[in-house]
């Protein structure tokens, strides 16, 4: 096994990040680690979702199942036709009113690019989170990040950089601080892949917003 350096926390300002702290993250990423940062909802683990090694320890750290998919983090929403060939025009509505924002989009999907993500599945979770440090990330690395919670499967959600430190310990490269989360809560997840849309996990988008876009969405 290769030893490799202590987790290294930086703190960042969550309006103005140090482009040498978006740097440092974007390299690791693209050397194959791991890193912890904050997004709007939770502290999130990303990696490159184009290098597979690390997309596997992303599930061995957190001891997650290989039957639960990860989620894309973006960039830009138009990023979303990237990896989506057809959108319905639900999914269009409601992206346009909570994104960047607590909302993450399942879409049907196929890709050979989002497979070691997607858990066997033929969807994928897409968010653009409102929080400029994982976004300048993801820019920096290539356009999207594969995510998942900072934590281990079972366990609290992290709000705080500390929160996820205890959890995940020195098995991450880098963790990035920019103090507690805005929501405290995950991202509301949607799945699109039906007709009407249904709430596959309540979170930081109620239940009640969400009716104002889509009056026929299940729960």
């Amino acid at each position: 096994m290769i030893a490799r350096e202590r987790t290294r926390l930086i703190a960042v300002d969550a309006q103005d990040p140090d482009p040498a702290a978006i740097a440092r993250a974007s390299d690791t990423l693209l050397g194959g680690g791991l890193v912890v940062l904050p997004t709007d909802t939770v502290y999130g683990l990303v990696a490159d979702p184009r290098r597979v090694g690390a997309v596997d320890r992303m599930y061995e750290v957190k001891q997650r199942s290989r039957d639960l998919p990860l989620v894309l983090l973006l960039h830009d929403a138009g990023q979303v036709e990237t990896f989506i060939e057809e959108v319905p025009s639900s999914a269009v509505r409601t992206v346009q009113e909570f994104w960047p924002g607590a909302l993450t989009v399942v879409l049907r999907d196929c890709s050979p690019v989002t497979e070691p993500l997607r858990a066997c599945k033929e969807t994928i979770g897409l968010r653009l989170p409102a929080h400029l440090v994982p976004r300048l990330v993801a820019e920096k690395t290539g356009g999207a990040l594969a995510s998942t919670s900072a934590n281990l499967s079972g366990g609290r959600s992290p709000v705080t950089a500390q929160d996820a430190l205890e959890q995940l310990g020195d098995l991450v490269e880098l963790v990035l601080d920019a103090g507690p989360t805005k929501w405290a809560h995950e991202s509301t997840v949607v799945d699109f892949t039906t007709e009407p849309p249904r709430v596959l996990r309540p979170g930081a988008v109620s239940l009640a917003r969400l009716r104002q876009v889509l009056p026929d969405i299940r729960e």
